[in-house]
């Protein structure tokens, strides 16, 4: 009689493979740095003997470079030799080159072009500078100028203006005829005092400057009957017609579409100078009406002001 057991029937199975775990990127690691160890003497050292071949060149290059540069300093070839100016039409190119010369270091290099600009666009008619240096020892200086387009009474006198009430210079002949009415009503007593109180005048000016660019929109005929633009109140413009001594009151906007209704009324206006009215203002601020006040009725009320002024 067999007897077999489980047991033995086990033992007679082959055993199992077991499977070595997986020694993962640590074991990698130590591969690559052995393999790196395994690398010949001779060719670590030929790789630093590359690098350092490579910065020696480079030191001696900069150094060649700073003995270049302190030579020419030392020597004097960076001397500032030559000055072109261009692009003057009313400013002096040689005044120009005269204030660099004064007022800077011969060394172009060490000239600030920023301040330089800075100092340049403080005259009178320019309005900005460009500059290039040019070694080793040139300066090129291109000017762009201010174009004038107002004339204003400054102190009893006419002076001439850009569009954003720069003072350029007095007004006479020479600059031919400017067809543009006078801008009265600034700040200041004479050309000085007229530049310390610059940001002030400019901003008038540049209300002016609009209420022109929207008259002429409407027609170019419109700028040519007016004599002069007070800018007293710049949130009261008042235009004078040329040959005609009425304040024409245009408020602070709408300055075309008040004006032209002025214009549409222009026969009852003459028809009642004709009637031997005497106007001092034309008010126009109303949308819907036009008012007349006569040189008396104002006149009285000025004097009432003034009396109630002194009799509080």
């Amino acid at each position: 009689m067999e007897i077999k057991t489980g047991k033995a029937h086990s033992e007679s199975e082959s055993p199992a493979v077991m499977v070595p775990p997986d020694r993962g990127r640590a074991a990698r690691k130590k591969a690559a740095q052995k393999s790196q160890r395994g690398k010949p003497l001779g060719a670590r050292l030929l790789a630093m003997l590359k690098m350092l071949a490579v910065l020696c060149l480079l030191a001696l290059v900069l150094a060649a470079g700073f003995s270049v540069f302190r030579f020419a300093y030392s020597a004097g070839l960076l001397t500032l030799r030559n000055i072109s100016v261009d692009g003057c039409k009313h400013s002096d190119p040689v005044a120009l080159e005269g204030i660099v010369r004064r007022d800077f270091p011969a060394n172009i290099l060490r000239i600030d072009l920023n301040q330089l600009r800075s100092r340049l666009e403080q005259e009178p008619w320019i309005r900005r500078i460009e500059i290039r240096r040019i070694l080793p020892s040139t300066l090129k200086i291109h000017v762009l100028e201010r174009v004038p387009s107002v004339i204003a009474e400054i102190g009893g006198e006419l002076e001439l203006l850009d569009n954003e009430g720069f003072l350029l210079d007095h007004y006479n002949r020479d600059y031919g005829r400017l067809d543009v009415p006078v801008f009265c009503g600034l700040r200041g007593e004479d050309a000085a005092s007229y530049k310390v109180l610059q940001e002030d005048n400019s901003s008038r000016v540049r209300v002016g400057v609009q209420v022109l660019a929207e008259l002429a929109a409407g027609s170019p005929d419109y700028t040519r009957t007016l004599s002069e633009v007070d800018l007293s109140d710049p949130a009261n413009v008042k235009v004078l017609l040329v040959d005609d001594t009425a304040e024409v009151l245009l408020g602070d906007r709408d300055f075309l579409k008040r004006f032209q209704t002025f214009m549409s009324n222009l026969p009852q206006y003459q028809d009642l100078k004709s009637q031997g009215k005497d106007i001092a203002i034309v008010d126009l601020r109303f949308d819907s009406q036009i008012v007349y006040r006569l040189r008396r009725q104002v006149t009285e009320q000025a004097e009432a002001r003034t009396k109630t002024s002194r009799n509080p």
